[in-house]
């Protein structure tokens, strides 16, 4: 059953509500007296809920509000209002036309809320007469919504407006024709002109009214002699409309295009056996429409096909109380004399039946049976995202599609363009103070730190200006030691404190003075040193030891330093400088003092032991527990991998604080190791886990939308870098992105494998290898005299397979035409068939450029005996076609060849296009038919043409030189540049999905940009022309495409005779970047 609600005992007009808000509320106008006997007793206006889309399921409908009427209802009518009509009535206006003749408009709101005391009439218009209000409808455009059409028994049409509800202005459509001539059965507003109006009548005519005009603007004689019961204008096309007959001997509906006819209806739908009662259009869907009729049947009908879908069903037997079915005349009650589609709720259809039932069905189902989903069920949007943060949009109102970028990491952006900002001048110096003010004024001691030491690293007295920024002023501390003044009054141990200004030494014992006195005697000074050390003469010991040779000297000074190091601790940072054991010095520091250490370690390592010294500093800080300052003294060392540890720590962490990867954590880690790259060496390798981070930021930027600044941050190894390269190199900003790679395109993510799948049979051949061979064939046909465009177009899509035939491979199938082609019994192909390699199974095949036929097996080819001749791939690539300009000497001989199975090529041409209309040019055999040779000079020297050759006496082109993009011919410094700008926009463009005819501009630019570079490397294109180019590649980077193109035309008014060959090229060049690179 398709029913979803109910509402019993109602014989009723029916109106659903426009209001959004109360979508599943219903306005019933009575249309009996509800009495049990002959008396009239007033009719009723009720307001249901149908609680269709009520969240507890579906309960029954519930009356939510009435009053009583003094006349019966014949129409009903419910409208949304507009302006202050629908500022003042939130739920609208009702209006009823009356078996009366008059019209009564209520305010549902006032209905609903039982307001007592409270009237919800706001006008009664009293104009129609003799007879009943037949039919009425508000204007369904929002801003006519409160203009009434009204019809009425006496055939007359009225328009009431309601902008004044208290006051209604009344008019006629037409003041030269006040009536129709019969009984009004429907009036119906146009759905695109709020000005045009229809009105059906009983005597068969159908008037279709120009309320500015004030005129009839037609008149359709629908039916002879019956009425017409119903009329509706299409929802999406304001010049269809259908009317519908009640004559039960001619029950049918006709559809009416008002351009075409307006005598002659464009089709007929017939399916009712008896008069139609009523009919109604889907406002969702222009090809549903409902009719009800006499015979007892809803039918629902699909206006593209023409044909009914299904019925509508009744009530089933046993739903029909057993006091209905006296007399047999149950199933004739539940004819059903209107039908309406819901304005809102899509898919749901109202019916009333004589049975006095007013229901609402769902027509979802039935619908769908046509074969297709209805318009309602389709998506009226759709919206889809790209990458780098991109969404295309479509809405089924706009023919537009919209693509927009979203970008969900504001801050991440702003921070990564102004990082690319501040650095792109390369003052590393500059960033690093700024970075480090940012974070003084922020109070973060340690990235103060960071960024202070990375400064001085850029330095060029980086040793120095480390001692300075460790709190170490040299000139200050010279000063404070030379104005040093000893104030104090007691000398400790008994010993006179030393002075350049004393007047001696501290006294000698006699009985030591004159042990030391014969010591010096016999010349024992290591005897004299050990009685002054005894005797606490440390100053006479040292005094005595310079002259008793290197290792006294040594010897003493190590007592001395033994002796008086814990007593002054400077003696043990002199100790290590003068015995070189700065390392020991490192080991025995204290972690509280490193920066003390590192100012030793500063000024008197040498630059060589530098680097280690700083990493055991960081690592005896490390091992006390003091990482941050251990990761400064792994700077100074210039050990990344060191330094990054504790930096990656910090981001874990606030990973770990957000509970996601903190994208500005991320963003300063990256900041902090990208400038410390620069001082290191170009050659330095990240390890996995930074290199990771490094893809983690360049995926991160790249969905935000920052192509180019991500190209310079993926330098992982891992496949997921290599393909987020790969699709950055595809992207809408590859140029840039190719720049920031290093004018290099990526290596291809994928490898191709082949699975070993044979063919089903050995005449067939895939797809795929046909389109190849028609494309070498056609390239083969563009270019008969090079394949220069071929040899230098690398692609990493499945037709670059094609293109790699033509280069020296290692695969097994071109060394195995070496073989063939080196062989002293050469096989020659027959004429016009060349071999080719499938992509998908890697076995050679073969193709007929001529006749298009291909076949696995080799045809049956001549046996030549003839020198020698160099392999098809031996030389770097070379074409096939010089292949078969090198067999042509044996073709001209007179040897001929056929494919297998076929008469002769000449044969199978013929009959396959009759001899008519076939150029010679690319069918030889019809050339040696009938001797048309025609003039081209691509078939010079060649007894048969069809096979292009060159002359000898041809001079060679720069376009018939192997031209490789990734190794260019040597230019000039100064015209480098133009060449890698050319190459770039090249390579980007090949990324680009590309129609039939960008391809061959494409190939255009290819030939253009190689003939150009080799121009330019024979000196052949003077220094102004040169120039000019270099301009229109700035112009081009700049994507000013204006200024380009006056460019290139300057150069074609200037350099056309010259330069012809290339400057076609530049033309495309500037077009197709023109089409992509916006």
């Amino acid at each position: 059953m398709t029913r979803i609600a109910q509402i019993e005992d109602h014989g009723s007009a029916v109106a659903w509500s426009p209001v959004k808000s109360d979508a599943d509320v219903i306005a019933l106008g009575a249309k009996d007296s509800g009495g049990v006997g002959f008396d009239d007793y007033g009719g009723e206006l009720e307001l249901f809920n149908l609680n269709i889309c009520s969240p507890q399921g579906q309960p029954k409908p519930r009356p939510i509000g009435s009053v009583k009427t003094t006349s019966r209802f014949s129409s009903i009518g419910w409208t949304a209002g507009s302006g202050a009509v629908a500022d003042k009535y939130k739920m609208g206006l009702i209006a009823g036309g009356m078996i009366d003749g008059s019209v009564n408009v209520w305010d549902p709101a006032t209905i609903k809320s039982t307001s007592p005391g409270k009237d919800p009439t706001v006008a009664t218009v009293k104009r129609h007469s003799g007879g009943a209000v037949s039919a009425l409808q508000f204007n369904p455009h929002p801003a006519s919504a409160n203009l009434l059409a009204s019809g009425g028994s006496d055939g007359e049409v009225l328009v009431t407006s309601l902008e004044n509800p208290k006051a209604p202005h009344v008019y006629v459509p037409a003041t030269d024709q006040p009536k129709q001539g019969a009984e009004i059965t429907q009036v119906a507003w146009n759905t695109q002109v709020s000005h045009i109006l229809a009105s059906s009548a009983g005597n068969g005519t159908a008037v279709v009214w120009d309320l500015r005009q004030k005129k009839p603007w037609c008149e359709l004689r629908c039916e002879a002699n019956a009425a017409v019961s119903d009329l509706q204008w299409n929802p999406t096309q304001g010049l269809h409309i259908v009317t519908s007959s009640s004559d039960d001997r001619n029950p049918v509906l006709k559809l009416w295009d008002l351009r075409a006819s307006t005598t002659m209806p464009l089709t007929t739908l017939e399916g009712h056996s008896q008069g139609i009662l009523s009919l109604s259009w889907c406002p969702h869907d222009d090809s549903l429409l409902v009719s009800c009729g006499k015979d007892n049947r809803t039918i629902l009908w699909d206006l593209f096909t023409l044909k009914s879908i299904g019925d509508i069903p009744n009530d089933e037997a046993g739903d029909t109380p057993a006091s209905a079915t006296y007399g047999g005349i149950s199933q004739s009650q539940q004819k059903r004399y209107d039908v309406q589609w819901s304005p809102i709720l899509r898919g749901v259809v109202s019916t009333c039946s004589f049975d006095r039932k007013v229901q609402a069905h769902s027509m979802i189902g039935l619908a769908t049976k046509c074969g297709r989903p209805p318009q309602w069920l389709k998506p009226s949007s759709a919206v889809t995202c790209g990458f780098g943060g991109t969404i295309l949009s479509l809405s089924a109102t706009s023919k537009s599609v919209s693509i927009t970028s979203c970008i969900e990491e504001p801050e991440l952006k702003a921070a990564s363009e102004k990082f690319e900002e501040l650095t792109a001048n390369g003052d590393y110096t500059g960033f690093c103070q700024s970075m480090a003010d940012t974070a003084k004024r922020a109070g973060d001691s340690y990235e103060n730190k960071v960024w202070g030491f990375m400064k001085i690293i850029f330095e060029e007295n980086a040793r120095a200006q480390l001692l300075t920024y460790l709190g170490f002023d040299s000139e200050k501390i010279s000063r404070a030691a030379t104005e040093f003044v000893d104030n104090s009054s007691s000398l400790s141990d008994g010993v006179s404190a030393l002075s350049i200004d004393s007047k001696g030494t501290p006294a000698m014992a006699p009985e030591a003075e004159a042990a030391v006195q014969q010591a010096l005697l016999v010349g024992n000074f290591e005897a004299a040193v050990e009685c002054c050390f005894r005797s606490g003469n440390l100053a006479d010991a040292l005094v005595l030891a310079s002259c008793g040779g290197a290792e006294l000297w040594a010897k003493t000074q190590a007592e001395y330093f033994s002796r008086e190091a814990k007593k002054r601790p400077f003696l043990s940072i002199v100790s290590a400088v003068m015995n070189n054991k700065l390392e020991e010095l490192v080991s025995s520091s204290d972690p509280k003092k490193w920066q003390e250490t590192l100012a030793i370690l500063s000024t008197y390592g040498k630059s060589d032991e530098f680097p280690s010294l700083c990493l055991a500093l960081g690592n005896r800080l490390e091992e006390a527990g003091d990482a941050p300052n251990a990761s400064l003294c792994f700077m100074c060392g210039l050990k990344l991998d060191k330094a990054v540890k504790y930096w990656k720590f910090e981001l874990e962490q606030a990973n770990k604080a957000k509970g996601t990867t903190d994208l500005l954590a991320l963003h300063a880690f990256i900041e902090k190791v990208t400038v410390y790259l620069q001082a290191l060496d170009n050659n330095t390798v990240l390890d996995s886990d930074v290199s990771e981070l490094f893809f983690a930021y360049a995926k991160a930027l790249s969905d935000q939308g920052l192509f180019a600044i991500a190209s310079k941050y993926c330098r992982s190894e891992s496949q997921k870098c290599k393909e987020l390269k790969d699709r950055l190199y595809r992207s809408k900003d590859s140029h840039y992105c190719l720049q920031a790679m290093g004018g290099s395109p990526p290596e291809f993510p994928y490898s191709s494998k082949s699975v070993g799948v044979a063919p089903a049979r050995a005449s067939s051949v895939s797809l795929a290898s046909t389109s190849q061979s028609a494309q070498v064939s056609q390239q083969q046909k563009q270019h008969p005299a090079t394949t220069t465009s071929q040899q230098y177009q690398q692609q990493h899509t499945t037709a670059s397979n094609a293109q790699q035939q033509q280069q020296t491979t290692t695969s097994t199938h071109s060394a195995s035409q070496e073989q063939i082609a080196q062989s002293g019994q050469s096989q020659q192909l027959p004429p016009g068939w060349v071999a080719l390699q499938d992509s998908s199974s890697g076995k050679t095949y073969y193709a007929n450029q001529s006749t298009g036929e291909s076949s696995w097996e080799m045809p049956k080819a001549v046996q030549t005996t003839q020198a020698q001749q160099p392999s098809a791939y031996a030389n770097g690539g070379t074409s096939y076609q010089q292949t078969q300009s090198a067999q042509q000497p044996a073709a001209a001989a007179g040897t001929k060849t056929s494919p297998p199975n076929a008469s002769t090529p000449s044969s199978k041409v013929a009959s396959k296009y009759g001899d008519g209309f076939v150029t010679s040019a690319s069918h030889p055999e019809l050339a040696e038919r009938y001797g048309n040779t025609g003039t081209s000079s691509a078939y010079l020297g060649v007894a048969r043409p069809g096979t292009a050759a060159v002359g000898e006496s041809a001079a060679p082109s720069p376009a018939a030189e192997s031209f490789d993009p990734n190794k260019p011919p040597e230019v000039s410094a100064e015209h480098k540049p133009i060449i890698d700008g050319l190459l770039a926009y090249v390579n980007a463009l090949k990324g680009y999905p590309l129609s039939v005819s960008e391809k061959k501009q494409l190939a255009e630019i290819e030939k253009g940009v190689g003939i150009f570079t080799i121009k330019l490397s024979r000196s052949e294109i003077d220094a102004n022309t040169a120039s000019e180019v270099g301009n229109l590649v700035t112009a081009l980077n700049s994507r000013d495409y204006v200024t380009a193109g006056k460019i290139q035309a300057a150069l074609v008014n200037s350099d056309w005779r010259t330069h012809k060959d290339w400057l076609k090229g530049a033309k495309f060049l500037i077009q197709l970047a023109n089409k992509k690179f916006r």
